[in-house]
């Protein structure tokens, strides 16, 4: 038993050690400012964060770039922040991506709106009272949900899981065409689950759960 855990552990640390990174080189991160300031001329404040990975030696490299741009101030406590992704094709020597920004929010009683270690991804656009409602409510809901989730067999075994939530969207549960909220939770241990609440009046109540 302890030979074949070693042997594992060994594996595991060959995979984490394949993966290389390196910095940007600078034809890249010149290669990026002309790119970006071709697509986006009207902000010049962007500071881009690069990520180059690859599996192991002669591997082809992996390069992103992810900008998030200056945080603004919402209803009452409520903070946004977009972000976008951009990717290098290697074969055509070019950047792209962009099409597409990410959404963001947060409630923070700081007046410069930092954003968290996880802020929450917006999928759908919802106005600033639900949202500032939802954000406040996020933990008393995921509370009332765990009699859902031990009451859901494909849920039963993340009743008690440390979740944390990932992202708000809003669409129908599955049981119907009405449209609720839905706050997506993640855990590090237990995959994750989908809480869809229903507003009444200023409050929102669990009404039912899915999870993978």
């Amino acid at each position: 038993m302890r030979a074949a855990l070693l042997a594992m552990l060994l594996v595991a640390g060959a995979a984490q050690a394949a993966v290389e990174t390196r910095a940007p080189a600078e034809a890249e991160l010149k290669s990026f400012h002309a790119y970006y300031q071709k697509r986006f001329p009207e902000n010049h404040s962007a500071q881009p964060a690069f990520a180059l990975t690859r599996a192991g030696a002669g591997a082809p490299w992996q390069v992103t770039a992810t900008v998030l741009m200056a945080p603004q101030r919402g209803l009452k406590l409520l903070c946004r922040m977009q972000r976008i992704d951009f990717a290098y094709a290697p074969d055509k020597g070019e950047w792209g991506g962009g099409e597409r920004v990410r959404q963001f929010v947060w409630l923070d009683r700081a007046s410069g709106c930092v954003p968290p270690a996880r802020p929450v991804e917006l999928l759908q656009r919802m106005p600033d009272t639900e949202l500032v409602g939802v954000l406040a409510q996020q933990g008393k809901l995921l509370d009332k949900a765990r009699l859902l989730l031990a009451g859901n067999t494909g849920c039963a075994r993340q009743r008690s899981a440390p979740f944390e939530l990932y992202a708000i969207d809003v669409g129908a549960s599955g049981e119907g065409s009405e449209e609720m909220v839905a706050l997506v939770f993640r855990s590090a241990r237990d995959g994750g689950a989908t809480i869809w609440a229903r507003r009444t009046g200023a409050d929102y109540d669990a009404w039912n759960a899915n999870c993978r």
